[in-house]
């Protein structure tokens, strides 16, 4: 069975911006699709969003899609779990605390892209060129820590709304 996960960004859920969208769309591929609404609203916690990634058992049958924050939280859960997954789209990326008090507990150690690299087939990190939260540049470090296709499009103030056709074309 084809499945996704698609984890949604700080303070957002699974109602805002492309994810209900994105959801119709895969399960009309044949997806079975979870959209958890992650916990803690604005003051988030590293440890219950990877708990609750967890509990979904992403396996190597599963795409794992993550936007913002949701971003550091898959990555985080592939490197301290080792469980392997399809693909990832990594949406408005970055690994590094961006200076937001709230959401720095993501962030309390580098990442070890080595052990990522091999738990996944095929990796996309997407970015906006003027992203007013995520500067392109950290993007780019995400997919240089990967291996990962880079794509740098056209604004929209931080993926409210996104064009679906850069995860779909990819399946």
């Amino acid at each position: 069975m084809k499945r996704a996960i698609i984890i949604h960004a700080w303070d957002s859920a699974p109602e805002q911006h492309w994810y209900q969208e994105e959801k119709k769309l895969l399960e009309e591929k044949g997806y079975s699709v979870d959209l958890p609404k992650m916990p803690g609203g604005l003051w988030p916690k590293q440890g219950e969003w990877l708990k609750v990634i967890e509990g979904l058992k992403p396996d190597k049958d599963t795409i794992m899609i993550g936007h913002s924050l949701g971003v550091p939280a898959i990555l985080r859960y592939l490197e301290d779990t080792g469980s392997k997954v399809d693909k990832l789209f990594l949406i408005a990326a970055f690994a590094v605390d961006l200076g937001i008090e709230e959401t720095s507990n993501f962030f309390e150690k580098p990442f070890d892209w080595e052990k990522i690299k091999g738990d996944t087939s095929e990796s996309y990190v997407i970015n906006e060129q003027n992203d007013p939260y995520v500067p392109l540049e950290k993007g780019k470090e995400v997919a240089d820590g990967l291996g990962a296709e880079f794509s740098a499009v056209e604004s929209n103030i931080h993926f409210d709304k996104m064009d679906l056709d850069l995860i779909n074309s990819r399946l």
